[in-house]
């Protein structure tokens, strides 16, 4: 089952979390928000609908301005089943997409990774083999906080909670 719903990118960690198909099962693609009984909550929206609710609540709870929380969740739900067509992976260092044959590491014996990005993974190791969750925090909340026009704090406390689903950092 994927981590993230593959409508809206929230996190599917928590238990109760996740849409029910038709015959009750458990979806594994998508939340209990976007999916019920087998079909989409809303059929009718638009990844524009879904990136302008998404980025209000991402503005609201971390302090981010309104037009570059939009723009931040448009990017994220890209490449998402729903809006992309297809089940893009991502790596389980840092998150990125794995949109393109180019964007993944590479394993011991030069294929191509499906589970790390080029930056976090070669050869078949970690770039940063010592690298801490909390170093890589520390290094990607300042420049998640000037992207985006946020205050540090709460960059901080955004990129913890997204890499305590990375498979890298569990």
């Amino acid at each position: 089952m994927n981590g993230t719903c593959q409508s809206c990118g929230m996190p599917l960690a928590a238990t109760g979390e996740r849409g029910t198909e038709h015959d009750g099962t458990t979806s594994a693609y998508y939340c209990r928000y976007c999916y019920r009984d087998g079909a989409f909550a809303e059929p009718d929206a638009t990844i524009e609908v879904m990136a302008a609710r998404g980025g209000e609540m991402m503005s609201g709870m971390f302090e981010i301005p309104s037009e570059r929380a939009r723009g931040f969740v448009l990017q994220q739900l890209r490449p998402l089943l729903r809006w992309s067509g297809r089940l893009v992976p991502s790596c389980g260092s840092c998150g990125m997409p794995l949109e393109r044959p180019d964007d993944a590491g590479t394993e011991a014996d030069g294929t191509p990774s499906s589970r790390y990005c080029i930056h976090c993974y070669r050869g078949g190791a970690f770039v940063e083999p010592d690298l801490t969750r909390e170093e890589m925090i520390e290094q990607y909340a300042p420049l998640l906080a000037a992207e985006l026009g946020m205050p540090l704090e709460r960059a901080t406390a955004m990129v913890t909670a997204f890499t305590a689903a990375l498979p890298r950092w569990r």
